[in-house]
């Protein structure tokens, strides 16, 4: 059976950096379509995002003071019959994972559909979909194509 490493390259514009990672797949069939092999590549930028973001996050947490009551909140909490911390904010909610990867996997396709990105596999340029046939040594590289002027 053949492996898959996919190298995903994130530019953050949040944070300055750009943030790595290697994905391994192993596959049941060394046939492969390019239409899977860009939601592959999707789903594994998609989960380096989530991985920045999730340390972007505890890092900032980290960062935060701890709470203390004060004299105010003491005061206001006598006053209702509880004395509490205020409750940290809830998290804003995230759509659902499935409904954005296959939204941002139909998005991938369109653009490679149209042009924007080319695909290059042991060699061999891909313009359009086709059957790709992988081996342990293969090589895949998606070229996102940008006018050199006026673009």
């Amino acid at each position: 059976m053949p492996h898959l490493l996919l190298n995903c390259e994130l530019a953050e514009h949040q944070s300055p950096g750009l943030h790595q990672g290697q994905v391994a797949f192993q596959m049941e069939n060394p046939s492969i379509s390019t239409r899977e092999l860009i939601a592959l590549s999707v789903r594994a930028h998609l989960a380096l995002q989530r991985i920045a973001r999730a340390s972007a996050a505890s890092q900032a947490e980290a960062a935060l003071p701890a709470p203390t009551l004060t004299q105010s909140l003491i005061d206001e909490g006598l006053a209702q019959g509880r004395v509490a911390l205020p409750r940290p904010p809830e998290p804003a909610s995230a759509p659902e994972l499935a409904v954005v990867e296959h939204a941002e996997i139909q998005r991938a396709l369109a653009a490679f559909e149209a042009g924007d990105f080319q695909i290059v596999v042991d060699g061999t340029l891909y313009r359009s979909h086709a059957e790709l046939h992988l081996t342990d040594s293969s090589h895949a590289v998606f070229l996102r194509l940008r006018p050199l002027v006026g673009g």
